[in-house]
């Protein structure tokens, strides 16, 4: 039985959403531009505040790891990459016979590159691809994990080497036209004859499609986008230096994390929400949380929300959003 999806299903009035109400109040006072809850492939609430509509995006800031992560599961499955241990030199010509040889795709999807941790200098004129190639190893690939966004974005270009077509339209073709993401592009900044890639901009209905992809196990509406092996094996630890971490994915149900900036706490990270949800997280607080237990996928657009941003305290935005939208769909009034 298909799973009725975004595209199939109308989005439902705001009285419709009572059993989140509380979580609505909750991103609502913070700072939130727009929520879409879906529960079992029916919208209970599609919300919109600051002047925002169903048509406004912007930047998910580092919630597009998570996309890219699938991107790059699509070019492997489409034989442009030959997995996750083919090494970066592959396609980083500079890196050939020396010691960063040794970086793996692994290592960048996974933050263990042990390239040294650079400024985020993407700045017109800057080919930040060439720029962050340039930078020292600190550590052996796979011993230190550090959240690396520079080297993150080296995989932007990678999917263009791989794949030999521009990223807009490798995108295009396998993940945003299928999922009918009408406003989700890539913004990017000129460097001479390449881009240099920032941030995945789009709007909440957007979000909340590839989360429905992500809920569906890589099928929407019927059709077979990425692999359901792809996605279980990109959304387990993918190292046990962070085992929060999978290939650019945030795991809840795991006994310890590391914070961005590299604090280790003990705990879930979001200890009121279900062990098996996982989450694409930004900076300004964009979230897309995919909860399988529950068929649930949240997604939320807006500005910082002002409270605590580490992650794992009851206090925190993520645990106290989530949870309440946990609770009120599995608790309907």
């Amino acid at each position: 039985m298909l799973r009725r999806s975004l595209l199939l299903t109308p989005f439902l009035a705001r009285s419709a959403a009572a059993p989140v109400d509380d979580a609505i109040r909750y991103a609502e006072e913070h700072n939130s531009t727009g929520l879409v809850v879906i529960h079992k492939g029916r919208i209970v609430t599609e919300n919109y505040w600051k002047g925002w509509t169903r048509d406004s995006s912007g930047p998910i800031y580092s919630a597009s790891k998570s996309i890219t992560s699938t991107l790059i599961g699509m070019a492997i499955e489409d034989g442009k990459i030959r997995g996750v241990d083919q090494s970066m030199a592959d396609f980083v010509s500079t890196w050939k016979g020396t010691p960063k040889q040794a970086i793996t795709i692994r290592h960048a999807l996974s933050m263990t590159s042990g390239i040294k941790v650079g400024g985020d200098a993407a700045a017109a004129g800057v080919d930040q691809f060439t720029q962050t190639a340039a930078l020292p190893m600190e550590h052996e690939p796979g011993s230190h994990w550090a959240y690396n966004t520079p080297v993150y974005r080296m995989l932007l270009r990678v999917l263009e080497k791989a794949t030999g077509e521009p990223l807009a339209a490798y995108t295009k073709r396998k993940l945003t036209g299928p999922l009918g993401m009408e406003h989700g592009g890539w913004d990017g900044l000129p460097a001479g004859d390449e881009t240099s890639y920032t941030w995945f901009r789009c709007t909440v209905r957007d979000m909340a499609r590839f989360g429905e992809l992500v809920l569906g196990r890589g099928e929407f509406q019927g059709k077979r986008l990425v692999s359901a092996k792809w996605l279980a094996e990109a959304q387990k630890s993918s190292q046990q230096l962070n085992p929060a971490y999978g290939y650019l994915w945030w795991l809840n149900g795991q006994k310890a994390f590391q914070t961005p900036a590299g604090r280790l706490q003990q705990g879930m990270l979001w200890p009121d929400s279900p062990r098996d949800a996982v989450g694409a997280l930004g900076a300004l607080d964009k979230k897309i949380y995919v909860v399988p237990s529950l068929g649930l996928v949240v997604a939320r657009h807006g500005g910082a929300a002002g409270v605590q941003r580490v992650l794992g305290p009851n206090q925190g935005f993520d645990n106290q959003l989530l949870s309440k939208v946990c609770q009120g769909v599995s608790n309907p009034a």
